[in-house]
């Protein structure tokens, strides 16, 4: 069984548990001036689709100017 002490986790023999592998999910990070979009989309959710939502996001934020 692993154990904590002052350093975090430690896992049998005294190693550390290995990372999670990273996400598929889309991720889009857009700025442009103040304004600054973040999007990250489900793991099973096709990346066209996650495009086509931010396309619609800047669409909002544009006829908003």
């Amino acid at each position: 069984m692993g154990f904590r002490d002052d350093r975090g986790f430690r896992g049998f023999r005294g190693h550390r548990p290995s990372p999670p592998p990273p996400s598929k999910a889309a991720h889009f990070r857009i700025e442009d001036g103040d304004t600054r979009i973040d999007l990250k989309c489900a793991e099973d959710e096709p990346m066209k689709a996650c495009a086509d939502l931010l396309l619609q996001v800047m669409d909002r934020l544009q006829g908003q100017n």
